[in-house]
């Protein structure tokens, strides 16, 4: 823009020395013109951050025993001990299935099947993502099934906890396949379910043995099936029983659950100031947002570019490749140090005009939380309109994943419900000056305008 203004500036001398179209060119005119620009750019580099949120998103139309992922693991602080999921067995006959089928005679086996996303499975040459691949599944009845209501939310108050022996009979083998078949001792705990008409919890945890680290399997819910491998035919990729039978020809029954859900025991806070650091989280949403002092601007600055520039952490960063949004943000709407608000306020920032909120400024795509250090936006937008005064009060800057309502090219194959990925943001504190969040302004200075003559 300052290019622009130079170049009409330039472009006025030159009608003005060309005087009337009858006339030769001449001088005459060219002693009124004297305003310009200084082109000499200035350099602003902000490091004090007058004001922080880390603001949780909750998402009203998915609740966490909803979403389309079951995670269980622990890394970055974050556990989820288990995988649960409720089975209805009253009315499970069909001319298929009847019920003179379900003896211990007729079954030749029992398993419990779970379907892990593409993203976290072994690749052809046995090596991980980064993420657990060797695991010890064991698989339990819950004293009750759960109710969903307890899930809804995070982190979970009353945990859920097997009751009586482990159901599978390879616990102590490691799995690393896609889709782990585990098999039940027996069918004798089936056809009790069966015969009394049960309602029935399970529950899926982990040995010790298990590679560290977050794995996710579909859910019940799951629609974004492009997220896992090539299934096999008739496979339920929600965890479900499997129950194969002696006669060959019949098809195995397959249950799958009408409930299922993470448990999601300990999710940390993010810092509560950006001194220390902070956190982009999804799955369970965390956004930061930052509100820089620019006090340091002259008066008469002519922005030419800004740049907002944060260090992740790559050490303890972890998940898939996901997107970063920019967006300005009332600093009214940020909290101190913490705010809750739903997806819904989100949306209300995007489109122009609104007072109150703001909208979409900036954005990267395939950032990886493990392998990008440096990232930085172009929010040259954004401080134009704050220095220029375009809203009512104080205008700060959100940092969010690629929600599906964004413009074309940062939205995600899939909501930020989807995956659980952190970005671990280096501090105003860091020890390294240049790790430190900044923004990074290049400005010009105008002159104030002056003119002369009749």
């Amino acid at each position: 823009m300052g290019l622009a203004f130079i170049c009409a500036l330039a472009f006025l001398v030159i009608l003005t020395v060309a005087g009337c179209t009858s006339d030769d060119p001449n001088l005459v005119g060219t002693a009124l013109v004297t305003d310009h620009v200084d082109t000499v750019l200035f350099a602003l580099g902000t490091e004090q951050i007058n004001q922080y949120s880390a603001i949780r998103v909750e998402n009203p139309d998915i609740l966490v025993h909803e979403q389309e992922v079951l995670y269980i693991g622990e890394q970055g602080g974050t556990r989820s001990g288990s995988i649960i999921a409720n089975y209805d067995f009253s009315d499970i006959f069909s001319n298929e299935y009847p019920e003179t089928l379900f003896t211990e005679e007729n079954i030749k086996s029992v398993k419990f099947s779970l379907t892990k996303l593409n993203y976290y499975s072994a690749s052809e040459e046995g090596q991980g993502t980064g993420q657990p691949v060797a695991l010890f599944y064991q698989v339990q009845e819950m004293e009750a099934p759960f109710d969903p209501v307890d899930f809804a939310n995070y982190p979970v108050q009353n945990p859920p906890v097997g009751v009586g022996p482990f159901l599978n009979s390879d616990f102590a083998d490691t799995n690393r396949s896609n889709e782990p078949l585990l098999p039940f001792y027996d069918a004798v705990e089936l056809l009790g379910w069966i015969a009394g008409r049960e309602s029935v919890g399970i529950i899926v945890t982990l040995g010790a043995q298990s590679d560290p680290g977050l794995v996710g399997f579909a859910s019940k819910e799951l629609t974004h099936f492009l997220e896992l491998d090539p299934l096999r035919v008739g496979t339920i990729p929600a965890p479900n029983f499997v129950v194969e039978f002696q006669d060959n020809t019949i098809p195995n029954f397959l249950l799958a659950p009408y409930a299922d859900s993470s448990s999601f025991e300990e999710v940390p806070d993010p810092p509560a100031d950006a001194d220390g650091g902070f956190l982009l989280r999804t799955c369970l949403r965390s956004y930061p947002a930052l509100y820089f002092d620019l006090t340091g601007l002259p008066p008469n600055a002519f922005i030419n570019r800004a740049l907002l520039s944060v260090t992740n952490d790559t050490t303890i960063s972890f998940g898939n490749l996901g997107s970063i949004a920019v967006l300005e943000w009332d600093v009214a709407g940020f909290g101190d140090p913490y705010r809750t608000m739903d997806l819904d306020e989100l949306t209300d920032a995007i489109p122009r005009g609104s007072n109150r909120y703001s909208f979409h400024v900036t954005g990267q795509n395939a950032l990886d939380p493990t392998r990008n250090t440096i990232v930085q936006f172009d929010v040259t937008q954004a401080i134009l309109r704050i220095i220029n005064q375009v809203y009512t009060g104080a205008r700060g800057l959100i940092l969010t994943a690629g929600e599906d309502f964004f413009p074309e090219g940062l939205s995600t194959p899939v909501n930020p419900d989807f995956y659980y990925r952190e970005f671990r943001f280096m501090g105003a504190a860091a020890a390294d000056q240049t790790q430190r969040p900044q923004l990074k302004i290049t400005y010009s200075v105008t002159n104030e305008l002056e003119g002369e003559g009749n």
